[in-house]
């Protein structure tokens, strides 16, 4: 999750915290006040809150959904996913996209990003 598929970089806005931007050679502090909650912008598309919903279901999806969503870039109302990486994450094995999903269970829940931005 935060080392090889980047999910911080485009579902925590900011990535990272005042003083914590190692691409300004600050010593990296990730924030957590937001992590994972979504907000940062593509054109019209705003990335999604990935952080658990009140069922404890990641973006509110089932394993199933999750699972699907991963492999095929679409959302279970059909839309495709324009900016996520889809094509990328799809090629996981059915245990890595399941280890994603529990470790995106077991994190904060966290209310949408109310400073979303670039």
């Amino acid at each position: 999750m935060n080392a090889g598929g980047g999910c911080n970089d485009c579902h925590t806005h900011p990535s990272f915290a005042p003083g914590g931007d190692p691409f300004a050679g600050e010593t990296e502090i990730i924030n957590t006040e937001q992590f994972l909650a979504g907000g940062r912008q593509f054109g019209p598309i705003t990335s999604a809150n990935i952080t658990p919903d009140e069922n404890g279901r990641p973006a509110g999806l089932t394993f199933e959904e999750f699972e699907h969503l991963l492999r095929t870039g679409r959302e279970p109302s059909g839309e495709i996913l324009q900016v996520m990486p889809w094509n990328v994450y799809g090629k996981l094995t059915h245990l890595d996209l399941r280890a994603i999903y529990e470790y995106l269970s077991a994190i904060p829940s966290l209310p949408d990003n109310p400073n979303p931005g670039p």
